[in-house]
C-alpha cells in the first residue's frame, strides 16, 4: 500500500455481526488486526467497545474508516440499515464515536461488500480492471460492482445487493436469493443429510471432506446456486472478472468446483468471463475501509463535509 498525502495514523474497524475486527494503518501500512465479540444487543456498550480501542491504541488519529453491513447513506454518513445488527439502524457512526471521544477526527463508514471491492481495486485482484464484480459469500450472498472505473452505488445506495436476487420462484415464491447461498445453507444440508446438529456443522469443513459422494453432492448443490447467480449478474453487466471473497472463499477447491457449475449453464460459454478468489480475503474490510477513507475524504475533499457531519 502507498502512503496517501494528508494521512498518517488511520484507524480502520470491520464491523461483523458476531466480531469486530480492526486494525490501525500508519502511512498506508496496516498493522496487526485485533478482534473483539460485537456487542449486539446494546447501543451503549457497542459505542463503548469501539471507544476503548481508540483510547488503548494512545496515538493521535488522522482518521476512522469503518466497514460495515448494510444500506449506507455516504451522503449523510448514516447506515440506513445493518444487516442484522438491527441496533446499528439509523446509526450514524462515526459522528457518535468521534462525539463520545470527544475529538473532531474526520471518519468515513462504508458498506463491507463496496470496501472489499475497492480493496482488491487498490491493491488485489482487480488492479487492471475497470469492470468487475465482488461478491461475497458469509451469511447470505454480499455484492459490489465497480463499472466504468467506479464504483456503483445506485440511487439508494443498494447497488449490488446480489442475495436479494429471486431465482426460484416456482418452488421458493419469494424467497431470495441468500436463503440458498448462505454458508448456513451448507450446514443445514449436511445437518440433514447425516443426522447432525446444525449448530455443530463448520461450512468450510465441507471441501476437506469431498472424497465422501454425498458431501461433494452437498456442496456442489450449493454451488449451483452460487453458479445461477453468478451467471444472472455477468449477463447484466458484462465484467471483466467476477471475484469472489468470504471466508469459505480461502477454500482451493471452491473456484475451480465454482466453474465446473457455471459450465453446466447452457448459455455461459457465450458470456465466460474469469472467475478467481479475492486476494484480500481475510483482511477486506481493514483494507478497503482504509483506502474509502483516503478516496472519499482525503482525495476527493471530503473531510470538512465528514467533519460537519460529526459536529451536528
Amino acid at each position: 500500500m502507498t502512503k496517501r498525502s494528508g494521512v498518517h495514523q488511520v484507524l480502520a474497524f470491520e464491523i461483523n455481526t458476531n466480531f469486530t475486527r480492526y486494525a490501525l494503518f500508519t502511512d498506508g501500512r496496516m498493522g496487526i488486526p485485533g478482534t473483539f465479540a460485537t456487542p449486539n444487543t446494546d447501543l451503549d456498550e457497542f459505542y463503548d467497545a469501539l471507544v476503548q480501542v481508540v483510547r488503548k491504541l494512545g496515538v493521535q488519529l488522522d482518521g476512522i474508516a469503518i466497514s460495515m453491513p448494510g444500506f449506507i447513506n455516504p451522503r449523510t454518513q448514516t447506515a440506513e440499515t445493518a444487516g442484522a445488527l438491527r441496533i446499528l439502524y439509523k446509526q450514524r457512526i462515526g459522528a457518535e464515536l468521534t462525539a463520545r471521544l470527544g475529538v473532531d477526527i474526520p471518519t468515513w463508514m462504508e458498506n463491507d461488500a463496496n470496501c472489499a471491492a475497492m480493496a482488491e481495486k487498490m491493491t488485489g485482484n482487480a488492479r487492471k480492471c475497470d469492470d468487475f464484480v465482488l461478491i461475497t459469500l458469509d451469511m447470505g450472498m454480499g455484492g459490489a460492482l465497480f463499472l466504468d472505473g467506479k464504483l456503483r452505488r445506485g440511487k439508494d445506495w443498494r447497488a449490488g445487493e446480489l442475495g436479494t436476487m429471486i431465482i426460484n420462484y416456482d418452488s421458493a415464491g419469494s424467497l431470495p436469493l441468500h436463503d440458498f447461498v448462505s454458508t448456513m445453507k451448507l450446514s443445514q444440508w449436511y445437518a440433514e443429510e447425516f443426522g447432525v446438529n446444525e449448530g455443530d456443522v463448520l461450512p468450510s469443513t465441507l471441501f476437506h471432506k469431498l472424497d465422501d459422494p454425498r458431501v461433494r453432492a452437498i456442496v456442489e448443490r450449493w454451488l449451483r446456486y452460487v453458479a445461477v447467480a453468478i451467471f444472472n449478474t455477468v449477463v447484466a453487466v458484462d465484467p471483466q472478472i467476477v471475484l469472489v471473497g468470504g471466508s469459505i472463499s480461502r477454500e482451493p477447491a471452491l473456484v475451480p468446483m465454482l466453474e465446473d457449475a457455471l459450465n453446466t449453464i447452457r448459455d455461459w460459454k457465450a458470456f465466460k468471463t474469469q472467475i478467481k478468489r479475492c486476494r484480500h480475503s481475510g483482511n477486506a474490510g481493514l483494507v478497503g475501509a482504509y483506502f474509502m477513507f483516503a478516496e472519499e475524504v482525503v482525495e476527493h475533499g471530503g473531510a470538512s463535509d465528514v467533519l460537519a457531519v460529526g459536529a451536528r
